[in-house]
């Protein structure tokens, strides 16, 4: 076993040269993988892009996604510099986007009005799954809503749900009188205005001590359930700068995500930036009634349903506000159609860039790790092969030709690279040395006591033999076919050899394949020892008797003729 040791040791004294090569590839790869990301690094951190989200109201709880975004510097790691422009007063907040005051805006389902009319928007995200719109109406002295012809009200731009809902309670908008909205409730505790539109995450709060006799008439109380606040773009902008509107969203959502989850710390951010707007509680009570609007726990924020959508648009259809035969085609913005492969570059780039270096080295191994011959003492059996011994053997039995000691396989291993040093460190076990025909190039001693016994076959690479089992190897998995043709080393392979006396030799073998300077199998070093007696007890082979001669014993006393001894010279 010592000498299977030392051969199984070759691959080990190589791996010094193997590190010296591979650290030096390891160091070029890492240089290069660096220098790649450096190259990226630069390249890729130009100046934030300034954009514009056009508010659809004042300053409140209402964008806290957004302010959010700006102040975790979600905008900034998207490469954006983002600027929040607040809503005026009698301005039409969809103007601004279209005619490029902004490049982005909050708007609601009026969206679909402006699509069916021609104009270029085109739906990023659905914040809210719900719309907080409705109209505050004044009671009459009779305690009943004033809400008729010729009513005085105020709508905000771009509020056709509230318009659909008027007209499916038989007040159509033609009949009443339009005020501009100026965003205060005082004309309507003041009795200027009838009606106003309003939002129910804050209106209840503002009325709470008002002696004002009011009621707020909602379309989702009805059963219309809109969308309410949607982050929209143009067509243009997606042409574009498409990864732009894709990183903007994407920062956006994570902006409401962090607004949701930290309501009083946006609270305090929104009063340190917007003073003079609302106080402390006026907030935290908007905070409150905005968490079912947008339904975080059972829809996917910013989620735009096709087929809700689809119904929206009915809606309008059945009161005559969208035509018979309006499509979403390229309304409902879909990252995965709009970003395509290039959403992948940044994760991809890396990975590409590290399999084209494997494949380099994988390519160049043969030049960086030259093969190595093995020196005459380390081959697995060294002096030179002696014949067989059959003085044993019965006298019908054909001995192996012995290998002489001058004679070259035609792989140009030789074979007379034995030393008697090597043969007695070989201890208790058989070695032998067979070309890959199955000739025996080398043999020990005790090897030689083993083959006379065995009488395998001159010149046959598989011998006759029994598997543990009792059945015969064929040619596809006897171990020594098996190491010749994957070239792997076969360990504790259980063979049983037929004597002339009829039992069975059981042994142990190892097998390694000997690689010439083409790495090509050129010999194979076998060691054999008797079976452990677990292995032979396991074999029906070993135990049943034969017609030729007596029963075995029993695994435990196997007879002289089932278990090589050693010579006495060992």
């Amino acid at each position: 076993m010592m000498t299977m040791r030392r051969y199984l040791l070759l691959p080990l004294r190589r791996i010094p040269r193997f590190m010296a090569h591979w650290r030096l590839s390891l160091q070029f790869s890492l240089g290069l993988i660096l220098g790649l990301f450096a190259a990226a690094s630069s390249s890729a951190a130009p100046a934030l892009q300034t954009v514009t989200i056009q508010l659809k109201w004042l300053h409140q709880f209402q964008f806290a996604g957004y302010y959010a975004a700006q102040d975790q510097g979600y905008y900034r790691e998207a490469g954006l510099d983002v600027k929040l422009l607040e809503a005026r007063p009698g301005h039409d907040s969809l103007q601004a986007v279209l005619q490029g005051e902004a490049q982005y805006g909050i708007g609601n389902t009026a969206l679909l009005a402006a699509r069916a009319r021609g104009l270029p928007v085109v739906v990023l995200a659905s914040l809210y799954q719900h719309s907080a719109a409705a109209l505050l109406v004044r009671r009459d002295v009779g305690g009943k809503p004033h809400l008729g012809p010729n009513s005085r009200i105020m709508l905000a731009p771009n509020n056709e749900e509230l318009a659909l809902f008027l007209r499916k309670h038989g007040v159509p908008t033609e009949s009443l009188l339009p005020v501009a909205h100026n965003f205060s409730y005082d004309d309507l505790l003041d009795g200027r205005v009838d009606a106003m539109s309003i939002y129910t995450t804050e209106a209840p709060y503002i009325l709470e001590h008002s002696s004002l006799g009011y009621q707020i008439l909602s379309p989702r109380s009805q059963g219309d359930d809109f969308y309410g606040d949607v982050l929209y773009t143009t067509e243009s902008e997606l042409r574009d700068h498409p990864q732009r509107a894709a990183a903007l969203r994407a920062a956006t959502l994570r902006g409401w995500a962090y607004a949701m989850q930290h309501p009083d710390e946006l609270v305090d951010l929104i009063r340190a930036r917007y003073p003079q707007r609302h106080s402390r509680e006026h907030l935290l009570y908007e905070a409150q009634h905005i968490v079912p609007l947008l339904a975080q726990d059972s829809i996917e924020l910013g989620y735009s349903d096709p087929q809700r959508w689809q119904a929206i648009a009915s809606s309008y259809m059945a009161q005559g506000m969208l035509p018979e035969d309006f499509k979403l085609d390229g309304f409902l913005y879909q990252p995965e159609q709009q970003q395509g492969w290039r959403r992948h570059l940044p994760v991809l780039l890396p990975v590409l860039v590290l399999l084209l270096i494997a494949a380099l080295l994988w390519r160049l191994r043969h030049r960086l790790l030259p093969v190595q011959r093995p020196s005459h003492d380390e081959l697995p059996l060294t002096g030179a092969a002696v014949p067989p011994d059959r003085s044993h053997a019965a006298p019908q039995s054909t001995a192996a030709p012995p290998a002489t000691a001058a004679t070259t396989t035609s792989n140009g291993v030789h074979a007379d690279a034995v030393s008697q040093r090597t043969l007695q460190d070989a201890g208790a076990d058989a070695l032998l040395l067979l070309d890959p025909d199955g000739k025996i190039r080398a043999a020990n001693p005790r090897a030689q006591q083993l083959l006379a016994q065995a009488m395998p076959p001159a010149g046959q690479l598989c011998w006759p033999a029994l598997r543990a089992d009792g059945s015969p190897y064929d040619a596809s998995n006897h171990p020594l076919q098996l190491a010749l043709v994957t070239a792997a080393p076969v360990t504790d392979a259980i063979i049983g050899l037929p004597t002339p006396s009829g039992s069975v030799l059981w042994l142990l073998a190892d097998i390694e394949p000997v690689a010439d300077h083409r790495r090509a199998v050129s010999a194979l070093a076998v060691s054999l020892r008797p079976a452990p007696a677990a292995a032979r007890a396991a074999s029906p082979a070993n135990t049943a008797a034969t017609p030729s001669g007596p029963p075995h014993a029993g695994a435990s006393s196997p007879s002289p003729d089932s278990a090589p001894q050693a010579p006495a010279d060992h």
